[in-house]
């Protein structure tokens, strides 16, 4: 690959994708609109309705961008295709379930699935890099693990995404921390332009688009957003091996998950589940001292005094920030001493 190519990959096509998803997300929301595809933001004292499923944005934008990277970079066709169908996988069930509503456990085992594109294009390494140790050989264990990758990050992000802007930030942040870390894997002899550009490609969609996201809220992603992003997260962790910078990046988001899940004894939707937060009439978030209620993170965060909700999106900013941060000092220990 030329420096043409890597201009292109790297700077021109994600520079293309971040005008793209910012010029197309106002009409995906007036589309969904149209069709009636709306929810309610129940933090809001006056309960705005929003456009739902605006996710569709970051799914075709990125996408566009990983069809132009097949022609740029021949040697990894067998990657782009494997990110492309697993991401795009775990977003047609979060369309779905925007549309018609699965059960929780139909959604969640679905996800499973979005693994299969990985497995059969060949494109991971049963050899995770570990801080100071380096690759280590877990074969079988590695191939028995790694459908749970993409079921958890697609449906921990899901779970992240209920506050104005909380998902687009938080993964801003994490793939940010992706594309740091495999920018320090290619300085120290490990050229990885695949995860460079990759990372680059969806944050520049994301950053396009949060815009209309950030609070207050003009649009809101759907399962669509989310478990497409997430997939596409956990899929991009296996192919550029960057399994352990993930799972730090993500800490925040995978507890708020593993929170919720034993809380409430199971996998269950939203919509059958009392809400963990309640919100007064001045617009300030309490918690619910119901015992039912789950315990998630705006939950944890609102026990001792209320919050506005711009508050709690700054918690949750800083709590990515911080574990970003520890996953970019990961990278730095395991690919650079």
């Amino acid at each position: 690959m030329d420096i043409a190519q890597m201009l292109m990959l790297i700077v021109i096509l994600p520079l293309a994708i971040l005008a793209l998803s910012n010029i197309i997300t106002p009409k995906i929301a007036g589309l969904m609109l149209s069709k009636g595809i709306a929810g309610i933001d129940v933090h809001k004292p006056y309960k705005p309705r929003i456009p739902e499923a605006c996710g569709l944005t970051l799914l075709l934008s990125t996408n566009l961008g990983l069809l132009l990277a097949l022609f740029l970079d021949i040697e990894s066709q067998a990657k782009i295709l494997a990110l492309i169908f697993s991401s795009t996988f775990a977003g047609i069930v979060g369309f779905l379930d925007d549309l018609r509503k699965l059960d929780a456990k139909t959604k969640t085992l679905l996800t499973f699935l979005a693994i299969i594109p990985i497995i059969f294009f060949k494109v991971y390494v049963p050899r995770p890099v570990l801080p100071f140790i380096g690759a280590t050989r877990l074969t079988l264990i590695y191939l028995a693990i790694m459908p749970f990758a993409i079921a958890v990050t697609s449906n921990a992000v899901n779970m992240i995404d209920v506050f104005n802007g909380v998902m687009v930030t938080s993964m801003t942040f994490s793939f940010a921390a992706l594309l740091i870390s495999s920018i320090l894997k290619s300085i120290n002899g490990q050229l990885d332009v695949f995860t460079v550009y990759s990372s680059a490609i969806i944050l520049a969609a994301l950053l396009g688009y949060f815009p209309y996201n950030k609070y207050p809220a003009r649009v809101f992603n759907g399962d669509i957003g989310s478990l497409f992003v997430g997939a596409y997260f956990g899929s991009l962790a296996i192919i550029g091996r960057l399994e352990i910078v993930a799972i730090t990046a993500m800490m925040p988001l995978i507890m708020n998950g593993f929170n919720i899940i034993t809380s409430i004894k199971g996998l269950r939707e939203r919509r059958e589940i009392i809400r963990p937060t309640i919100v007064s009439k001045n617009g300030l978030i309490y918690a619910n001292r119901n015992l039912e209620a789950p315990m998630t993170l705006a939950h944890l965060l609102t026990l001792k005094s209320p919050l506005t909700e711009k508050e709690l999106v700054k918690a949750y900013m800083l709590l990515s920030a911080i574990s970003c941060i520890l996953a970019i000092v990961m990278a730095f220990l395991t690919y650079c001493i």
